[in-house]
């Protein structure tokens, strides 16, 4: 089996799986789950590969995010947000916060929880409650997980 050196001490590192990390972008809230890492005897912590990170936030963005329930953003300087069921507006207050648990796999890896609590809007129209739009969703993204990867102490790169 090919080890890999722990970039701040140089040490052997294993592989090691992180119970839960948290980070926010308001008013998006993430979790990770089960977060796979590599870790050395002095306790810390790197990505599996320095691309772990964006194969994380492309898998959500292209894959996981459209699949939730968004409204559809309209006007340019007024903005409203319309249902993506029925059409009409949805309300102008959140109803509650809501949170959609996801699956993330990634190549030969044991699943990702991930958690992304948003505030849903209902419907006038029909009642369905959503999250106003993907693009606020995918904006806030980003931002958000390398809050996670910062709380859980694993350094960019």
């Amino acid at each position: 089996m090919t080890t890999t050196a722990c970039k701040r001490c140089h040490g052997e590192t294993r592989p090691h799986s992180i119970a839960y990390a948290d980070g926010t972008a308001e008013p998006l809230k993430i979790r990770l789950h089960d977060l796979p890492v590599l870790k050395c005897d002095e306790g810390h912590k790197q990505f599996l590969a320095p691309q772990f990170p964006g194969m994380l936030l492309d898998h959500l963005l292209q894959r996981d995010e459209p699949e939730l329930p968004t409204g559809e953003e309209k006007g340019l300087f007024k903005k409203k947000y319309l249902c993506e069921s029925c059409g009409e507006e949805l309300e102008a207050k959140p109803d509650h916060r809501h949170t959609f648990s996801l699956e993330v796999r990634l190549e030969e890896l044991d699943p990702i929880g991930v958690d992304l609590t948003m505030p849903v809007y209902r419907c006038s129209g029909c009642g369905k409650e959503q999250i106003h739009s993907l693009k606020e969703v995918r904006k806030l993204t980003p931002e958000a997980l390398a809050h996670a990867f910062q709380a859980a102490d694993i350094p960019p790169g």
